[in-house]
Parts: C-alpha cells; sequence; structure tokens
C-alpha cells in the first residue's frame, strides 16, 4: 500500500574532492535516523571509489538519498559519469545493525518510487545545466534541490 514519504534536502558536503547533495527520505514523518546518515557520510570516500561496467569520466559530483524505509536504512549513492550516465550503488543499513552498510545493488536491484522522485529531480537538473549548455553550470546544478512530501 502506497504511503507518503517526506523528501527533504539535507546539505551540500564535500569530501576528498567531491561534491555531493544529500537528501533523506523517511516513511514515518521526519527523518530521525541520523546515526546512519552520520556513518553514510564516512562511508562515501570507500563508495566513490566504487567502479562499474562504464567507468567513464566523472566530474566529481554526485548525490546521496538516505532513505528510512521499511526494510532498514537505505543508502543510495550516485554520480554523473559520460556527461550523461548515472553511477548508483545501494546499501542498506538493518534499523537493528546500525553500523553496517552491505551492498544490495548490482543484481538487478533499482532504487524504489519515492528515490526516483529525487533522481527525477536531479536528471532534470543535470540535462538543463549541464549537457544542454555550451559551458556546463555545475554552480546552477549544486543549487537546485527538491524538498517535498509524495
Amino acid at each position: 500500500m502506497y504511503t507518503h514519504r517526506k523528501i527533504a534536502f539535507q546539505e551540500i558536503y564535500k569530501t576528498g574532492g567531491w561534491t555531493i547533495k544529500i537528501y533523506t527520505i523517511s516513511k514515518q514523518g521526519d527523518f530521525n535516523q541520523f546515526d546512519i546518515y552520520e556513518r553514510a557520510k564516512k562511508e562515501l570516500p570507500k563508495w566513490l571509489s566504487l567502479k562499474n561496467g562504464f567507468d567513464d569520466d566523472h566530474y566529481h559530483i554526485g548525490f546521496l538519498i538516505v532513505h528510512a524505509g521499511t526494510e532498514g536504512v537505505f543508502s543510495i549513492i550516485n554520480w554523473w559519469v559520460g556527461t550523461n550516465m548515472l553511477n548508483t550503488h545501494i546499501f542498506i543499513t538493518p534499523y537493528d545493525q546500525s553500523g553496517s552498510f552491505k551492498k544490495i545493488s548490482g543484481t538487478g536491484l533499482a532504487p524504489c518510487i519515492w528515490e526516483l522522485e529525487v533522481i527525477n529531480h536531479e536528471r532534470v537538473t543535470w540535462t538543463e545545466k549541464v549537457p544542454k549548455k555550451e559551458k556546463p553550470d555545475f554552480k546552477g546544478y549544486l543549487e537546485s534541490t527538491f524538498s517535498k512530501t509524495v
């Protein structure tokens, strides 16, 4: 059954030469898993070094979604590669194991409908600010954020 979830932009976070927009999503009102949120930020350098089958040039710009869902807290790190492709890795932290992040992407799993709301905003903004511009507007991309209950 569909329930509305609150999506909130939290911050622009810089780490190891990367600039990451961070969003939270919560199944139950306001996001309250900030212990896992802070641990996810500490994992970013490791996650941002992960490769995929199309490991092309990138801009050291991406976004992280930390989603307090039904099965646990999902951390979805995304960054733009090759101008128009999105590199995505998904991790889960069970509520009773707040120190662990288990990678669950790579077997066909994709982000859920609420996470896709954020991804769609990022896709539209990236398209308008980077590949459609003669000179990419990274500042404009980073300044465009999304917060909404959907």
